[in-house]
């Protein structure tokens, strides 16, 4: 699903009024018309299913039912949709009431004449004995696009006041004191129940924290065409299922296991072979026909024993953690028997002494996932790994948490949650590598750019051995014949899901521990498969 940013959205608010010849006050009364009904459906369940016609026949015949609604309106466009909105719900019999945060003086062009036209309808302005905790839904009207934080006085007020209230809020393009961009929230930010996004919805909505703040989002349409929209700068995506399926890859009846692809995984070190084992297993779940363990000589057969028994274990020369020539030769060999590499996970970091090593993975004429301690490594190098980035000739993807992401770019992890959608697509581009940047809201960017914002997953995952779990998965997508992007977004989708069929079926997300996911992959691939086969049918 398409997202828009503030800035691009007021762009495209401009290619609709001045180009295709829409006025303003017509985009209004769409978003308004789109409140009223959202509104009503939150009071008394009517919005959704009924004609105007029908609304205002049926509002008629229950002005004994009367339920209050309470509209904070704002100066600018926003609080416009506001009182169109509030119009509608006056002329179908509600009892509204308008409360403006600021002079009527100040109040925008269009914005007046929202209001008078509120007025001529015999709409009603608070009166001092009139309270918002009276009201069965409060309309949040007062900042839209273009607004920043913090929010300035004197609107302080009145976002304390609707909190204190402790009413079902429905915000209008997005709650006042989000940040629509990045997700970033005022202390005193509006928490909605619902929130209908005007024409397009905002990144912001679906990345933490502003995700907690949004509640369930409508669109109002405002008829912007994808096309029109991604013409005029707009490559922020919300990964839904129906964008899963339509990637989708469904394995032919006469394939074998040659017909999968080669996965060479490695990992691992002394006490973190288990990263590995999670690799391995992840990469055959996600289709790979073959999975190979790259093994130091000195790993014990009993460490050999609890790996997958589908895996082929691969010896390299040396001891685990000594990258001499011999190992590296020995290592080469081994990554050209397969078609994509994994590297990283419990891997630890002896390979930041061998910089030789480094910039001889690096130059793998094949696809690789680096994840977990190589990025540390990678990160630690001299110039930050920017070298080992300018080597890399084929498609990469690096799966980092936050703390590692910030290490890779120097910055406080802080810095880096608090405008993630940003930072991975920079460093996408930068890099030319797909950033599979993990959290609440995994973010995905790739270098075009596009910058895709997963929709699934709870806190199970935040357990130690899904982000290796994860980075198999990725590279068995790759290797099966996915594309780089579309491995990266089925990959995430799935790693997701499995958690949150895991976490509603059998575990709880407390005791959800990485290898429980495994036995979720496959009824999250399946629900999948159903709906492709559902949108081919339609």
């Amino acid at each position: 699903m398409l997202l828009v940013t503030s800035a691009e959205m007021q762009k495209l608010d401009t290619v609709m009024i001045e180009e295709i010849g829409v006025a303003s006050a017509a985009l209004m009364e769409s978003v308004g018309l789109r409140v009223a009904e959202v509104t009503m459906d939150m009071v008394d369940g009517t919005g959704a299913h009924q004609s105007m016609g029908e609304r205002v026949s049926s509002r008629s015949r229950e002005m004994d039912s009367r339920k209050m609604i309470a509209v904070v309106v704002g100066k600018g466009h926003n609080g416009a949709d506001g009182l169109v909105a509030a119009r509608y719900l006056h002329v179908l019999g509600y009892s509204v009431r308008v409360w403006l945060t600021s002079d009527e003086r100040d109040l925008s062009h269009l914005t007046h004449i929202q209001l008078c036209a509120y007025r001529n309808v015999h709409g009603r302005l608070a009166e001092e004995t009139d309270d918002l905790t009276q009201a069965d839904v409060i309309i949040d009207a007062i900042l839209g696009n273009g607004s920043q934080l913090p929010v300035r006085e004197p609107l302080r007020p009145f976002l304390q006041a609707i909190h204190k209230a402790h009413r079902p809020v429905l915000s209008i393009d997005f709650p006042t004191g989000l940040d629509p961009d990045s997700g970033q929230v005022d202390v005193d930010c509006v928490k909605a129940v619902r929130t209908v996004a005007c024409g397009l919805s905002k990144p912001g909505l679906y990345v933490e924290p502003g995700r907690a703040y949004a509640g369930q989002i409508t669109i109002a349409s405002l008829a912007i065409s994808y096309h029109m929209a991604v013409r005029h700068g707009a490559h922020h995506f919300l990964v839904t299922e129906q964008d899963i399926a339509k990637r989708y890859r469904r394995r032919p009846q006469d394939s074998h296991k040659g017909s999968f692809g080669r996965v060479g995984v490695l990992a691992g070190s002394p006490g973190m072979y288990g990263a590995a084992r999670l690799a391995v297993e992840g990469a055959y779940r996600a289709g790979a026909g073959l999975v190979y363990y790259f093994a130091p000589e000195d790993l014990s057969d009993t460490w050999v024993s609890g790996f997958p028994v589908e895996a082929v274990v691969k010896r390299y020369a040396g001891r685990a953690g000594v990258w001499n020539v011999d190992a590296i030769a020995s290592l080469l060999a081994l990554f050209a028997q397969v078609d994509v590499g994994v590297i990283g996970p419990g891997m630890g970091r002896s390979m930041q002494d061998s910089p030789e090593a480094l910039l001889a993975l690096a130059q793998l004429p094949i696809p690789l996932v680096l994840d977990a301690d190589f990025l540390q490594v990678v990160a630690a190098s001299e110039d930050g790994g920017v070298t080992f980035f300018e080597h890399r000739k084929h498609l990469t993807i690096i799966t980092p948490h936050p703390k590692e992401f910030a290490q890779l770019i120097k910055r406080p992890t802080s810095v880096v949650q608090e405008n993630r959608l940003l930072y991975a697509k920079e460093y996408a581009v930068k890099t030319q590598t797909i950033v599979v940047l993990k959290g609440a809201g995994t973010v995905i960017a790739t270098p075009e750019p596009a910058v895709w914002i997963n929709s699934t997953g709870n806190s199970g995952l935040a357990t130690g051995g899904t982000g290796d779990v994860l980075a198999g998965l990725l590279g068995g997508l790759l290797a099966s014949g996915y594309g780089a992007e579309s491995a990266a977004l089925v990959g995430v989708y799935v790693h997701g899901k499995a958690a949150e069929l895991a976490c509603t079926t059998q575990y709880s997300q407390e005791s959800l521990v990485a290898s429980d996911l495994f036995a979720w992959f496959g009824t999250a691939f399946r629900q999948i498969s159903w709906e492709m086969d559902i949108s081919h049918d339609g």
